[in-house]
């Protein structure tokens, strides 16, 4: 058998051009469009990943454009996966980027543009690591499969239709989606509305002129800090809009970003409105959600030990002269059960006659430290890295790993190093994809063989 450590260095710059040429395709995922579930550039990411594949040897399956996988066959039926996704989240505000989001640059040992690191870079590792063991001469006993989700960043249907569907007997593996070391946890997700009805208008029906709030909009998704919101209001008869920009963040870790929404929130508490439902319903965004980003207001502040804070992000607003609607994202910790984040908000929102949409949910994942799956890739980890004190982490995030059975997050961003997932100027640091690559390559291979 070859070095495969060798074959990963051989195959530099190979890799880095095919995970530029992934980078200019913008597969944010939206409306089907004809076979396309999840709309067309994403579609043409999943072809090319499929076509990479085909090119490189892998028995390849396309299950029915909802989702796929690229696999390395071994002598059993058993299966470690590396599960990664190809769909991003809106590039947002153009003007906070210093570079195309959608045309990779490579600057200062650095890579930049929307899917970098979340996950089109982690996925392109992954596969990069199978192709090594393939080149190498590895005969593995366990068949390795690279599986493609499609809509991780919104509603993980296609995920979902493919377990359904494949059945996969995956026995152990990883999503290169998130953290190094190996991540044993992952906090409760829950996505909803909190809405309220607004009698027909903001303005008090005697009054012809004054200061008038028409409409409120801001974010993209729910799983991103708002990076900027707009109210268009009227003021004696004349419309105005006041825009607001903030910076963008992963929901999970909204501290990291500053969520454009709540300035305009605060902003507008200022303007004295011929409305005391207006004013109202800025007051009651200001003091219960805002810029308290545990929940603390609202009812939802809740901690553990393994885990500690939930994260609480209004991703969203929508306000018109009918309705009023705001979509939060929480990550909550991973000894508490949903209905108890979910009662404690009820109690707060009811008396005030707001009520809750439920959206989506996901419960958290968690292992031991001392699983063996967990064991195997700290050690990986640590000999690649000489970093053998740092101990297995719990996220905010959610990862494949969730939906795949007996996998965990794995990577791919260093300790110490900044997430940019999410983020504007997203980025990969080229020699950590390099050092991601290899040590997926050696878990995979203690893995499979």
């Amino acid at each position: 058998m070859k070095d495969y450590l060798q074959i990963i260095e051989d195959n530099r710059q190979e890799m880095l051009q095919t995970l530029k040429d992934l980078v200019a395709i913008p597969s944010v995922a939206g409306e089907a469009e004809g076979d396309s579930p999840f709309g067309k550039e994403v579609q043409r990411a999943f072809d090319f990943a499929l076509e990479m594949g085909r090119r490189d040897g892998f028995d390849v399956k396309n299950v029915d454009n909802y989702g796929g996988h690229i696999e390395f066959k071994g002598k059993s039926d058993e299966v470690v996966a590396v599960v990664g996704h190809l769909d991003v989240v809106p590039a947002g505000d153009l003007s906070n980027w210093k570079t195309d989001p959608f045309r990779a640059e490579i600057s200062g040992g650095r890579m930049y543009g929307r899917g970098a690191i979340d996950d089109k870079g982690p996925f392109i590792a992954g596969y990069y690591a199978m192709k090594a063991l393939k080149q190498a001469g590895f005969e593995p006993t366990k068949s390795i499969r690279v599986i493609l989700g499609l809509d991780e960043e919104t509603e993980w249907k296609g995920m979902e239709y493919y377990m359904k569907k494949e059945k996969p007997k995956v026995v152990s593996g990883f999503s290169p989606d998130a953290e190094f070391p190996a991540i044993h946890a992952e906090k409760g997700l829950i996505i909803f509305d909190i809405v309220k009805k607004l009698g027909g208008g903001f303005r008090d029906a005697e009054k012809d002129r004054g200061v008038r709030l028409i409409s409120l909009t801001g974010g993209t998704v729910a799983n991103a800090v708002a990076d900027g919101a707009e109210a268009v209001i009227s003021r004696d008869g004349k419309r105005e809009k006041i825009r607001v920009k903030g910076v963008t963040a992963h929901a999970a870790y909204p501290e990291l970003g500053l969520n454009a929404i709540s300035l305009l929130m605060e902003l507008l508490a200022g303007i004295d409105f011929d409305s005391e439902e207006t004013s109202s319903l800025i007051a009651f965004y200001n003091e219960y959600m805002g810029f308290n980003l545990h929940g603390e207001k609202i009812g939802a502040c809740l901690e553990d030990e393994p885990s500690g804070n939930l994260a609480f992000n209004v991703g969203i607003a929508k306000v018109d002269e009918e309705e009023a609607r705001f979509t939060v994202n929480i990550r909550y910790p991973v000894t508490f059960d949903v209905e108890e984040v979910y009662s404690g908000m009820e109690k707060v929102l009811e008396p005030l006659e707001y009520t809750i949409e439920r959206v989506d949910y996901q419960p958290p994942l968690y292992k031991a430290a001392d699983d063996p799956l967990i064991v195997t890739l700290m050690d990986t980890y640590g000999k690649f890295t000489g970093d053998h004190e740092s101990k297995p982490l719990v996220i905010g995030g959610a990862t494949y790993a969730r939906a795949v059975p007996n996998t965990v997050a794995f990577g791919p961003v260093m300790p110490g190093k900044p997430d940019m997932c999410h983020q504007s100027n997203e980025y990969v640091d080229i020699e950590d994809l390099i050092t991601s690559t290899k040590i997926f390559a050696e878990a995979l291979y203690k893995l499979a063989r």
